[in-house]
């Protein structure tokens, strides 16, 4: 939010909705300069990590941790710079955060409230180890899944087998449990978003093919233990000149995943979901003009416009699919703070 076109008055916000309700609150973390961008994980206990990109004099990344859904913050610190990936944090009920650094050796650490003390957890160098299918280019997403045990999603070059890990019976290496991404061969697969559920985990994949790039959601059962199972969904084309501008999973049965498509000349903008393994994606009516971001609740999804110091919240379901306005925010933008 803030001046668009002045990265030291750009300024990325966090806003969080309590389960039950239906309105959205500023919760961005204060004392620290978030122009660089935001990245957040969230239990489903209420505990939210936030972590601050790097932008001008700072170098590294600022980590703040609530455990009243972003009433309050407590700092922490981590021995690096976050990567910008959506899914660069990822939390466990039991406190634990793994966090992906930014760089070339797609550094993964690990840590436990306070936070203060972190410890290495892989690399992409040891991800493209002798069980790896393919070559892992960069570590896109992390999560947390009950038990503890962490799953890492990567970029992979030239690969079929979606680069999905979990650590193996071996202390130190890894196994690609990732399933095969159907369809001609991608020269690429990344995994987009990935979120640890009760009963399955979920991943959205992206893979690319001479330009031409396809979504597919995947499901997977029994990660963590010796046999894994997978589920795919219909894939989705992405239009030629068109780009994935944001995501979301969840919603409805909790197994939902949607995908922001933005056209990159002009101002077109498509949403489209799948609402589990076996389905189709299905193209919802077009967003409001100016939608950067979008949050799937329960039944509904919401768009997220954001113009200066206001952000306007518009909401579609199901059984009112047409966008209605349900919230206008006004956030107090500090100018000139980060110069």
């Amino acid at each position: 939010m803030g001046d668009l076109t002045d990265p030291s008055n750009t300024f990325f916000e966090l806003f969080t909705q309590p389960v039950g309700a239906t309105t959205w609150k500023l919760a961005t973390p204060p004392g620290v300069a978030d122009n660089g961008g935001l990245v957040v994980g969230a239990t489903d206990t209420g505990t939210l990590t936030a972590g601050f990109l790097p932008s001008a004099d700072l170098t590294f990344s600022v980590l703040a941790q609530s455990t009243d859904a972003g009433t309050t913050w407590n700092p922490a610190s981590l021995p690096g710079a976050l990567a910008s990936e959506p899914d660069a944090l990822g939390t466990g009920g039991t406190g634990q955060v793994v966090a992906v650094l930014a760089g070339s050796s797609g550094r993964v650490v690990s840590s436990s409230a306070p936070l203060t003390s972190w410890h290495p957890v892989a690399s992409a160098a040891a991800l493209s180890g002798p069980t790896s299918h393919c070559t892992v280019t960069a570590v896109t997403a992390v999560a947390v899944i009950a038990s503890g045990t962490p799953v890492l999603g990567t970029r992979c070059a030239s690969s079929r087998v979606v680069g999905l890990f979990v650590p193996a019976a071996t202390a130190g290496r890894w196994s690609q449990v990732g399933p095969v991404f159907g369809g001609p061969d991608p020269s690429t697969t990344t995994v987009l978003r990935l979120q640890a559920g009760s009963a399955s985990t979920s991943a959205l994949v992206e893979g690319s093919t001479n330009g031409h790039d396809r979504i597919v959601g995947e499901w997977l059962s029994g990660v963590g233990t010796s046999v894994v199972d997978a589920m795919s969904s219909a894939q989705l084309a992405v239009p030629t000149g068109w780009s994935v501008r944001a995501t979301a999973l969840g919603g409805g049965s909790g197994d939902g995943m949607t995908v922001l498509l933005g056209a990159d000349a002009g101002a077109g903008l498509r949403i489209a979901s799948v609402s589990g393994p076996n389905q189709a994606w299905v193209f919802g009516p077009t967003p409001p003009a100016g939608t950067t971001a979008v949050a799937v609740t329960g039944e509904g999804t919401d768009a997220f416009v954001p113009a200066g110091s206001h952000l306007a919240v518009w909401s579609s379901t199901s059984t009112a699919p047409a966008w209605t306005r349900v919230s206008q925010i006004t956030v107090p933008i500090q100018y000139g703070s980060s110069d």
